[in-house]
């Protein structure tokens, strides 16, 4: 079950891998970033499996997903946070 600790921690690292790109820090901020959302993701996998039948299969598509979902949110939150920077001429 989510949690609102969980929220806030994704919030959190979102937040985190936008101020990485407002200071045009490397790209291995979206890594970190990517990587540390798909493991607040996979915490929720025990109960997600569990609804949808735990099929050999399942494991590895939530896997994917989340991994999928992660990369993309991260690499997302790095890029505004570059044009925020840009248009704030940091």
């Amino acid at each position: 079950m989510r949690t609102r600790a969980q929220g806030l921690l994704a919030y959190t690292i979102i937040l985190a891998t936008c101020t990485a790109g407002i200071l045009n820090l490397s790209w291995w901020a979206f890594a970190a970033g990517a990587c540390a959302l798909a493991l607040v993701s996979i915490s929720n996998y025990s109960l997600t499996y569990r609804t949808l039948g735990g099929d050999h299969g399942t494991g590895s598509v939530l896997f994917l997903s989340s991994m999928l979902n992660a990369a993309a949110t991260s690499a997302a939150a790095l890029m505004v946070g570059r044009v925020i920077g840009w248009t704030w001429g940091v």
